[in-house]
């Protein structure tokens, strides 16, 4: 499973542990209506045959239609989909810290994407150097991982839900503040550090080059973190980098790693009649699919119209009922 940011490697969950029944495909559906549109014809030319077979053998047994609410809601749908096999979400000591941009307008403040500032190890590391000292005043340890990873722990983040970064790229950040007393804190040190990172070099010379600053930071939990005990589930994240790019290659490329690994092992699960299951997930909402038995006529539908993995993903994307 790729980390939450593509400059940086984390272990799968689960990796190791247990075999795999359940299975979280991320990013299966396009969103925006431009991507929707390039890929349209994309799931007709996917040659997925474990896929097929999973689906040939399950049914959507439920389905994300509403926005979700309490910690769900700070949440990507792959990274609350977990909780439709009772693991709850762990809000512990834990979180990445991403030096970002944040965009002032006239009436709210924007989180640009943390890539855009294609930021360097040099500059990384400077920059949380002249920030380490404050955030330790305040029982915050900071450890580098990435440019665009920071590791934090400390009491303060215990119990604290935090917005997924890629559920605030591109929006106002304000709804997606946390409420809680404790965030208070949080707050405040955002605000010395805009102070502090104003007139930092590594900020002079970005602006020099007419590149975007570093003007603040987010804070935001790992699957891993989240889900630090999970025994047999795996979120498989290959289709992210394709999520924002109309490249119909690399995502068949991608969708067809994920049929020969995740999928695969998951048809050896289902072939031994173990209890499996597989949600898909766009960035919106998501679709359960667990090993249902069939009367003779739902028997007969299905001969005379096979399950498609096309429609499947269609009504994810669009919302629309698949057969």
């Amino acid at each position: 499973m790729n980390a939450a940011l593509p400059s940086t490697a984390t272990p799968q969950v689960n990796e190791g542990r247990a075999p795999i029944r359940h299975g979280v495909i991320a990013y299966a559906a396009p969103e925006s209506e431009a991507l929707r549109e390039a890929m349209n014809n994309a799931p007709d030319t996917l040659y997925l045959p474990n896929l097929q077979k999973l689906l040939s053998r399950m049914a959507c047994v439920s389905k994300l239609s509403t926005a979700p609410e309490g910690v769900s809601a700070f949440l990507m749908p792959h990274e609350s989909a977990p909780q439709l096999l009772s693991a709850k979400p762990s809000l512990g000591k834990e979180a990445i810290m991403t030096p970002c941009h944040w965009q002032v307008g006239m009436n709210e403040v924007t989180l640009l994407k943390p890539q855009e500032l294609a930021l360097n190890e040099d500059e990384s590391r400077q920059l949380l150097s002249a920030i380490q000292p404050y955030f330790e005043e305040d029982g915050l340890q900071m450890v580098y991982e990435s440019p665009l990873v920071w590791r934090v722990s400390g009491n303060l983040l215990e119990g604290l839900p935090l917005a997924s970064i890629e559920r605030v790229v591109g929006q106002n950040i304000k709804p997606w503040m946390p409420e809680h007393q404790r965030a208070k804190t949080l707050q405040r040190l955002q605000s010395e550090m805009q102070m502090l990172l104003y007139q930092h070099p590594v900020n002079d010379e970005r602006s020099l080059k007419g590149r975007w600053t570093v003007n603040s930071f987010w804070l935001h939990r790992r699957l891993d973190q989240l889900y630090p005990d999970a025994a047999d589930f795996v979120v498989a994240l290959d289709l992210r980098e394709t999520a924002q790019s109309p490249n119909a290659k690399l995502r068949q490329l991608a969708w067809e790693h994920i049929d020969a690994t995740l999928c695969s092992t998951m048809c050896q699960a289902l072939d031994q009649n173990q209890d499996v299951s597989l949600t898909l997930c766009s960035e919106t909402s998501w679709r359960h699919y667990r090993p249902q038995s069939v009367s003779w006529l739902n028997k007969l539908q299905r001969l005379i119209q096979p399950i498609s993995v096309s429609r499947e993903l269609r009504a994810l994307s669009f919302g629309v009922s698949a057969p």
